[in-house]
């Protein structure tokens, strides 16, 4: 397998984990429009021929769908003329396919310039990385992380009807919606010290965080005006202080004075619920995976829950979909 620039490898091989190997990668593969007074023959500025390098991906659960992938090594960020050229390929592919059905997402390692967000949403197109952020570049391991993330999503979401990712702008919200938490990860874990061994003091990280309460079982969960601390089942303690994140053996210690804290259930749209409320449907869940954005942690838990920390403030949501007929 050869490879245009090692960025355009990282993208196959996250497709290839994600994806369980059904994924090709074509060079200079070409597209031909019928007819010449179509916008693909604009898009393409030219003739109604277009070389492209494309990576597709398809999923053994929905096997008439696949996901076409444009990966741009770009030192600048991407011009819309970039965006607009994919979704003519995606159309262009669907005009003429025998019963698959197209999907696009573009992926520039330097980022996008404001003027691509309306071509992708017109298109159904998903940027990579998320362009509504307030940051509009990230290091291209964090770039690969969202890309990813997104396939594995997308997989698990073909499980339930999804016709509804066909029409614009769902596809392009879809991939925001699960790549926007990223915005200040890189920042918070630059710190260095985000990370903490009770008992010891010594700096640790994410992966050793995830190794230690996976499978463990939520007991409680105490707010004071120091921070959230959680109890878990063999006497494991996470803690959130600030920025910091806390974690090991439980030595009992809860510091500061009870306080309350802003409580929502669901992610889209979020709604106000009560301490309790919130407390019931997480507490005895065991654990299943965990992320850290920066200003936010998130459990992932049994009965498909999500539990977010944030200093000031608690989400819990269930990851099922359809998203509207699984509401909390």
């Amino acid at each position: 397998m050869k490879f245009k620039n090692a960025f355009e490898r990282q993208l196959f091989e996250g497709a290839l984990r994600a994806c369980d190997g059904a994924v090709s990668i074509e060079h200079n593969k070409t597209i031909t429009i019928e007819d010449a007074s179509a916008l693909e023959v604009s898009s393409f500025v030219g003739p109604p021929r277009k070389e492209i390098d494309v990576i597709t991906a398809g999923f053994s659960q929905s096997p008439d769908l696949k996901i076409l992938i444009s990966g741009k090594d770009y030192a600048a960020r991407a011009e819309p003329a970039q965006v607009q050229e994919w979704g003519a390929v995606v159309r262009t592919m669907n005009r003429y396919s025998a019963g698959t059905e197209y999907i696009g997402l573009v992926v520039c390692r330097s980022g996008f310039t404001s003027g691509c967000e309306p071509w992708a949403a017109s298109e159904n197109l998903g940027l990579i990385p998320p362009l509504k952020g307030k940051s509009l570049s990230f290091a291209a391991e964090t770039v690969s992380q969202m890309f990813e993330r997104v396939l594995r999503a997308l997989g698990r979401r073909l499980h339930f009807p999804h016709d509804d990712l066909f029409t614009p702008p769902e596809f392009y919200d879809f991939t925001y919606r699960l790549t926007e938490a990223f915005e200040g990860r890189d920042e918070a874990l630059k710190e260095g010290s985000r990370y903490q061994l009770l008992g010891t003091g010594w700096l640790s990280s994410f992966g050793d965080l995830v190794k230690m309460v996976r499978n463990k079982t939520l007991e409680r969960i105490v707010v004071t005006n120091a921070g959230v601390f959680l109890r878990f089942s063999d006497g494991f303690s996470f803690r959130m202080l600030g920025k910091q994140l806390q974690f090991g053996a439980d030595d009992g210690e809860i510091r500061g004075e009870p306080a309350s804290i802003r409580c929502e259930k669901n992610f889209v749209p979020p709604q106000a619920c009560s301490f309790d409320f919130l407390s019931g449907l997480v507490i005895g869940q065991r654990v299943t995976s965990a992320g850290d954005w920066g200003d936010r942690f998130e459990f992932g838990l049994t009965d498909d829950l999500m539990l977010a920390i944030e200093p000031d403030h608690l989400q819990v949501y269930r990851t099922r979909n359809p998203v509207d007929q699984n509401l909390l």
